[in-house]
């Protein structure tokens, strides 16, 4: 009988690294995420590739940075000829099932996966029409009056959750059926929706902390970094009101509280399974702001954007342990393989989690623009984390710098400090190396003109969408 593990993963989509029990919360209901932890061992220092959907998730899969695979913003493809830990695994005779969301755009639904039974909520191509939520509308989007219309009801992207869910123990039992008969190990991916907004929770999760959820512990800086000023601006989040404010934190840990439902689900049907050389991972592609220094959704290089929730399960990591390695996705994705028995994959930047000799603490994140409906020019900003120190550049703009260990909230930007000079130095030569932001910039200007092209080409031929997940009850879309 075939040794390696099993291995099962559920990725979600904007999970704040900080909004789980085991974290921390005092407030967060997320018992099943928390037993995992227990059982396995949880990662506190884990970062995305980007925070941003598109660029994180290809990089996790492709063990390439958004600068290498080509993949900068959530309008990109991954070419297909990019191989993705799904490439490895299958070659190396693993069954490779996807189900739900991860955000592929072009006809290459699969990238590698043997089979995906359902696919995105949201569009195939860049350009192609949103789920349709009816009056909720008015609450999606990525612009501060969207904001307002937070609040408890039910949604489309709920009920795909739910869908996703069902089918993920579907899968898996006849996965295991096969593995006890032929041998066979399985990598199966399951991937929520939530808790991505709009923040709009069922009633009987929103109710849970309704008046128990405290405003943001942290205010916009005196002297923001132009940067940031200019993101705040674009997404209009000066004025949001404090009852707003409220209503989408409140909505935001109701759904983290459904998806831990959702996740409990599937570990119960791992243990009812005795599944005993098994795998099980729970990880998020980016974090969430959450009204924290007035900002909202992700797309900035604090913690609150870049860093990841990652808890695992294994048998050879230590149980109820807390690793305290700084580390990224692409880490993970590499551990996955290392699981395997998988071939490496060309360029793959990551580093298997599961050996800690002569680790470095060090890893990168970058983002380069297109949220949305946030409008700003094409954007080139990278962050570095090594050992204590962080530094964010942005090309064109005077970086920060902040030593996380005596400021673990971000407040205090040492880049001007002459006693952090030579940090500074340190950081941005690691930065820039490989870096190049007059061929990135160069890129993004093909890459535009190209988006251009295919949205123009979805409006017109209006494409078929075969792997799209759409509701069947699109009528259940209301506020409560």
């Amino acid at each position: 009988m075939e040794n390696r593990p099993d291995i099962i993963m559920v990725m979600t989509d904007q999970h704040a690294a900080r909004i789980m029990g085991c974290a921390g919360d005092p407030v967060a209901e997320t018992p099943n995420l928390d037993r995992l932890a227990r059982q396995g061992t949880r990662f506190e220092n884990c970062y995305c590739p980007s925070p941003l959907c598109v660029p994180s998730r290809m990089a996790f899969l492709s063990g390439l940075e958004p600068h290498r695979s080509g993949v900068l913003s959530n309008d990109d493809y991954l070419a297909s000829d990019i191989p993705t830990i799904a490439h490895a695994l299958s070659a190396a005779g693993y069954d490779c099932r996807l189900v739900g969301r991860m955000h592929f755009y072009g006809p290459d639904q699969l990238h590698g996966f043997n089979e995906r039974p359902i696919g995105d909520i949201g569009a195939t191509y860049p350009g192609a029409p949103p789920p349709d939520i009816g009056p909720l509308t008015r609450g999606r989007g990525n612009r501060g009056p969207e904001l307002e219309y937070s609040g408890a009801g039910e949604t489309s992207y709920q009920a795909y959750d739910l869908a996703v869910a069902e089918q993920a123990q579907e899968i898996l039992q006849a996965l295991v059926g096969q593995r006890r008969q032929f041998g066979r190990p399985f990598f199966l991916l399951v991937s929520f929706f939530c808790p991505h907004p709009p923040y709009i929770a069922r009633r009987a999760d929103y109710d849970v902390f309704d008046g128990r959820i405290p405003p943001p512990s942290l205010s916009p800086a005196v002297h923001e970094h132009p940067a940031i000023r200019a993101w705040r601006e674009a997404g209009g989040v000066r004025a949001v009101s404090a009852r707003a404010t409220e209503r989408s934190r409140v909505a935001y840990y109701g759904l983290v509280r459904m998806v831990d439902r959702l996740c409990g689900q599937l570990f119960d049907k791992i243990d009812e399974l005795s599944l005993d050389n098994t795998v099980t991972i729970y990880a998020s592609d980016h974090g969430e702001c959450l009204g924290e220094r007035g900002l909202w959704w992700k797309s900035v290089m604090y913690d609150e954007s870049t860093k990841v929730p990652l808890v695992i399960r294994a048998p050879d990591m230590v149980p109820n342990a807390v690793d305290r390695r700084v580390t990224n996705l692409t880490d993970l994705s590499a551990t996955i393989l290392g699981w395997g028995g998988a071939p490496a994959l060309p360029q793959h930047g990551g580093r298997d989690l599961r050996f800690s000799s002569n680790w470095k603490d060090e890893t990168y994140s970058a983002y380069y623009g297109g949220l949305m409906n946030i409008s700003l020019p094409p954007l080139r900003h990278r962050m570095v984390r090594l050992n204590q120190y962080k530094l964010m550049w942005f090309d064109g703009e005077e970086p920060m710098l902040f030593d996380l260990e005596a400021d673990p909230c971000e407040q205090n930007n040492l880049a001007g400090a002459s006693s952090h000079a030579a940090v500074l130095t340190e950081l941005k030569q690691k930065i820039l190396n490989g870096w190049d932001t007059v061929r990135i910039a160069e890129q993004q200007e093909i890459a535009r003109a190209r988006s251009q092209i295919i949205r123009q080409w979805v409006r017109t031929a209006k494409p078929e969408e075969p792997a799209r997940w759409l509701d069947p009850h699109r009528g259940r879309n209301h506020y409560e």
